[in-house]
């Protein structure tokens, strides 16, 4: 997948959306397959995939998981 800038004068391929389109996301492989998306969709949509797309927590390092007897 690559993010690139829009080239042409297109309309946004959100629905409801009429702003002209900033950027153009294509698959590598095949290059029919895109979408235009203007400014306002590309924060948008970035701000939904990350409140879906969280990673896994990584384990504290300072933290010990055995329990030292004496």
């Amino acid at each position: 997948m690559e993010i690139s800038k829009c080239q042409i004068k297109t309309k946004c391929d959100i629905p409801g959306c009429k702003e002209l389109a900033v950027y153009r996301i294509q698959n590598l492989t095949d290059k029919k397959l895109l979408l235009n998306v203007c400014s306002n969709c590309a924060n948008k949509l970035y701000s939904v995939l990350g409140k879906t797309v969280v990673p896994k927590n990584i384990p504290a390092p300072y933290k010990n998981n055995k329990k030292i007897r004496g």
